[in-house]
């Protein structure tokens, strides 16, 4: 469900060598959102990487780093899961 509104929840930047829960996080909601097929391990590697990627040009940002910082946290919770 689209809810329009961003999150209140505040994230870590993450980058590839991440490892906890947050990452985890990620991976269940890249899995979602653009059919990402990762692993849920908790472990930011070059799989979760190129899905970061993936999912920042599909949104149209303008830095596709594959770093999760607050704008890629902030397209990530636009959408209800």
């Amino acid at each position: 469900m689209f809810t329009g509104t961003q999150a209140t929840t505040a994230h870590p930047t993450l980058a590839f060598g991440s490892t906890g829960e947050d990452v985890a996080y990620l991976q269940r909601r890249l899995n979602f959102l653009i059919s990402a097929s990762l692993v849920v391990d908790g472990r930011f590697g070059a799989a979760t990487e190129k899905a970061v990627k993936k999912f920042q040009e599909s949104s149209g940002l303008l830095d596709i780093d594959g770093i999760v910082g607050p704008k890629t946290w902030g397209k990530l919770e636009l959408i209800d899961i």
